[in-house]
């Protein structure tokens, strides 16, 4: 299935203004109840009650669901029954949401022609650089708890147990392998499709989209959190169609292993500088493993054989054994053609995100021009 975030790059996309308001909605319902994640960005539609206003939410797995608002409603948030709005969720230490308002389009009252109503491409766009909750899905054993006590022979759990006996170990990485998880990660069948090509290919979004079917019937806890993954997935989809403009590129995905945490990877080429030959191409990885501990490790290559990496290891113990391979390294290099112009190991944390990213200060307004 090739949804708007693949093909969001082939039309033209109109600027919005979006408005955080300044003081949050506090609701009574809890995170649990509604399955909902900090960060996410929900779309509701404002219906008037005896007492209250409530919303009534649009997105799935949440559609059908409702919220409803507290009798006052804090100063300068103008709701009205009727309204399409848009609000960040926001979780506290003991499990209470805060609703921040983005934005209110009224339906009651018109439109200009060129302004439309908040839709997927938008939300995909508020989503945290993190994937976490992709990386929560493909940890080893998380998909299995989602399988106990479904039939294992139903057709929509097919693909998604193919594609879970072709994730490899951590040992067997090769650049063969890496390729392949390429191939299955969403991206490449997706494109092959658009052409009239890839039939058979085993590819984990649509696997994910046909087991997030089947769970929605029977756990709507576990469908939300396939739907979370999806949205990860098309969220860095959305964001690399935006980068391919000629002045940068960006593709993010996700390694699964069958015996280790998955890893993340970040491939980056930016716009050529003046004096460049070829702006260079960096590549930013993260992991959680259960042998080296939380490293980082950022490689940017130039003039296409220049190699300069920097890593950081939260372990002292990873810290000493990198500094000490560092020969070994520059020997395994130099037989591949590339030549190491640095390495420098750092002990202690790596960058939150190779792309720096904060969200908005609450009361801020951001005009995003396309």
């Amino acid at each position: 299935m090739i949804t708007g975030a693949e093909t969001a790059h082939l039309t033209q996309k109109t600027p919005t203004i979006y408005l955080e308001g300044r003081l949050p909605l506090v609701v009574e319902r809890t995170a649990a109840d509604l399955g909902l994640r900090d960060g996410q960005v929900i779309q509701a539609i404002v219906e008037a009650r005896p007492e209250r206003l409530r919303l009534n939410l649009q997105d799935p797995p949440w559609l059908g669901k409702f919220i409803d608002l507290p009798k006052e409603l804090p100063a300068g948030l103008r709701l009205a029954a009727g309204d399409t709005a848009l609000f960040r969720v926001q979780l506290q230490a003991d499990g209470s949401i805060l609703l921040r308002p983005l934005q209110a389009q009224a339906r009651t009252a018109p439109l200009p022609q060129d302004t439309p109503l908040p839709n997927r491409t938008q939300q995909l766009g508020f989503r945290p650089p993190d994937m976490g909750a992709l990386a929560l899905l493909l940890r080893p054993g998380f998909l299995d708890t989602l399988l106990k006590g479904l039939n294992p022979a139903a057709p929509e759990l097919a693909a998604l147990q193919h594609w879970q006996r072709l994730r490899p170990s951590m040992a067997q990485l090769s650049p063969e392998k890496l390729q392949q998880l390429m191939q299955r990660s969403g991206w490449v069948t997706e494109n092959l499709l658009a052409k009239g090509e890839g039939g058979g290919l085993v590819d984990l979004k649509s696997s994910l989209r046909q087991f997030m079917r089947l769970l929605q019937s029977t756990n709507a806890e576990g469908a939300g959190r396939i739907q979370d993954a999806i949205d990860d997935i098309e969220s860095r989809q959305l964001t690399a169609s935006e980068t391919l403009t000629g002045r940068e590129w960006v593709f993010s995905m996700m390694l699964p292993f069958v015996d280790a945490e998955p890893v993340a990877l970040r491939f980056v080429r930016s716009r050529r500088r003046p004096g460049e030959e070829k702006a260079p191409f960096i590549i930013h990885l993260h992991t959680r493993n259960r042998d080296l501990g939380e490293v980082w490790l950022q490689t940017r290559i130039s003039e296409q054989t220049e190699v300069d990496m920097v890593m950081w290891a939260l372990r002292e113990d990873v810290v000493h054994r990198a500094k000490s391979q560092t020969a070994n390294l520059r020997d395994e290099l130099d037989s591949a053609g590339l030549q190491m112009t640095r390495l420098l190991v750092i002990h202690g944390p790596g960058p939150s995100d190779p792309l720096p990213w904060s969200p908005p200060e609450t009361g801020s307004l951001l005009d995003v021009q396309t």
